[in-house]
């Protein structure tokens, strides 16, 4: 395949036309959110009615009665949520009443600021519809430079009025707090780190790389409409949580689904280039990563027999005990007691897909044996972890993310070697082994939740408070399906597909 044939090439920019003005609602709704807190708009009275709709709001007021004050109080986001899921979920206590009350009680420079990030978050969506739409990338050559220059300074301005904006809220006035705070720094130095990248690259004319990190600048900003979204589906699935609730479970998801459509959006300009006239040099992995890899596989099979079947359930482990809540522990626990048959059938499931994984990735990836060994085992060590997170259910303040996380664990493990499967069928080898690169690292997930606990046990760095409320655990989850699916989108900008295409 040289190029897109032209249906596809249509329908996939039908797609990013209907996802680009998804986008575009939100980036405008922020970009108000960003006028409504300049303190040329503040009003001393809003305070007040700030607290007489959060109160109504936590009665479950129908949206209509709290209308008329929440209109002027809160940002049109605000309202577009709470008229979906209602009120209790959208202005009640737990949620985002919080955040716009100590917005409204900032001084004038920081509201200034604020608001300069959260325009130019919009601005940055905006343009990098057109960034990152192939059609526009090879037609328009100059209005793509122009645009990138613009794209560029505010992605820089808006990362500083970032970092000024947490300096000066600190942990305690952060929406969430701690888990949220850590995110929010994740994402202004990656994104900070990524975008400085990106001009390296394009100075050095790797078209390839350069595309890639500023693609994951355009993936940190649309985590916001992603979270947004998020949580109006799970606040309308779950109209009797809070806010805060949900966001337990937001928390894992948001990134996750964000670098996997910055994923789609690289393939996709990948796609629409042209395949270079020579074939790529195919090289094995050189010996230290083979090794380091080697490594990580067999301490990787020794966790996953401690933590599954030796000695099951995280509150085993006291670097988990230590900083997850007990009720979170225990709901974890019920999944493992007295179910030996199970464990010993997922423990060896995931034992065989983290070895084959590795064997396909570093030593023989033609082996029949090999990739069939993965493809079932990760698929059923992927099933049982559905089932448990359909049995740990919603997120709650009891069982924090709920089934969040062997829910995504589950999924990533079933779906990339199914779709790894597929290109093998299609004898698209070069796609087949860059999938397979998410595939074999989400097979660590399990154990990686282990790791992750062990890793913030070790800082000891959050406040206890936030320790109680399960910030430990939302941590700890997030890492685990942060880690595979970082990996595998940063490989990606050097994957032997990649390297195949003329990438401009």
């Amino acid at each position: 395949m040289k190029i897109l044939s032209r249906p596809m090439a249509s329908s996939l920019n039908l797609i990013w036309i209907v996802f680009a003005l998804g986008i575009v609602f939100y980036a405008f709704m922020a970009m108000e959110a960003g006028k409504h807190i300049l303190p040329s708009n503040f009003d001393e009275s809003h305070i007040a009615m700030l607290d007489n709709v959060e109160a109504k709001s936590n009665a479950g007021a129908p949206y209509a009665e709290v209308a008329a004050e929440a209109r002027q109080a809160y940002p049109y986001w605000n309202n577009f949520m709470a008229g979906i899921t209602g009120t209790y979920f959208g202005f009640g206590s737990n949620g985002t009443t919080d955040p716009t009350r100590y917005y409204a009680s900032m001084p004038d420079l920081q509201k200034s600021v604020l608001s300069v990030h959260m325009f130019l978050g919009g601005a940055c969506i905006i343009l990098g519809i057109f960034q990152f739409w192939p059609a526009f990338r090879r037609n328009y050559r100059k209005a793509h430079r122009t645009i990138g220059g613009a794209y560029i300074l505010a992605v820089y301005t808006m990362i500083f009025a970032s970092v000024y904006q947490l300096l000066h809220a600190g942990v305690e006035n952060t929406f969430q707090g701690f888990t949220f705070y850590i995110q929010l720094w994740f994402l202004v130095i990656s994104t900070l780190i990524t975008q400085t990248l990106a001009i390296y690259f394009i100075r050095k004319r790797n078209f390839a790389l350069h595309l890639g990190f500023q693609v994951y600048t355009f993936v940190a900003f649309i985590n916001a409409p992603i979270q947004r979204l998020d949580w109006i589906i799970f606040g309308s699935i779950y109209p009797h949580l809070t806010q805060g609730e949900v966001n337990n479970l937001v928390n894992i998801l948001t990134f996750w689904q964000s670098l996997l459509i910055g994923y789609l959006i690289f393939a996709w300009n990948r796609a629409s280039s042209p395949v270079r006239p020579r074939p790529i040099a195919i090289t094995p992995p050189g010996r230290p990563l083979a090794t380091s890899v080697t490594f990580l596989a067999t301490i990787g099979v020794i966790t996953a027999v401690a933590q599954y079947l030796a000695f099951p359930g995280l509150g085993s482990w006291i670097v988990a005990n230590t900083i997850v809540p007990a009720s979170t522990l225990a709901a974890d626990s019920a999944l493992f007691d007295g179910q030996t048959l199970q464990n010993i059938i997922f423990t060896t499931a995931l034992c065989i897909a983290i070895i084959s994984g590795v064997w396909l990735m570093i030593r023989d990836e033609k082996s029949s044996l090999a990739r069939n060994a993965f493809y079932v085992s990760s698929v059923l060590a992927g099933a049982f972890q559905i089932v448990w997170g359909l049995r740990l259910g919603e997120p709650s303040m009891a069982v924090t993310s709920g089934g969040g996380f062997y829910l995504v664990s589950g999924t990533s493990m079933i779906a990339f070697p199914m779709i790894a499967l597929l290109f093998q069928n299609l004898g698209r080898e070069n796609l087949w082994r860059e999938v397979m690169v998410f595939a074999s690292n989400f097979a660590f997930a399990p154990v990686l939740l282990l790791w992750m606990h062990a890793l913030w046990y070790a800082l000891d760095v959050i406040p206890q408070h936030y320790l109680d409320v399960g910030h430990g655990y939302i941590l700890a989850a997030g890492g685990a399906i942060l880690g595979p699916t970082f990996t595998g989108f940063f490989c990606l900008f050097n994957s032997r597909e990649t390297r195949s295409r003329a990438i401009s």
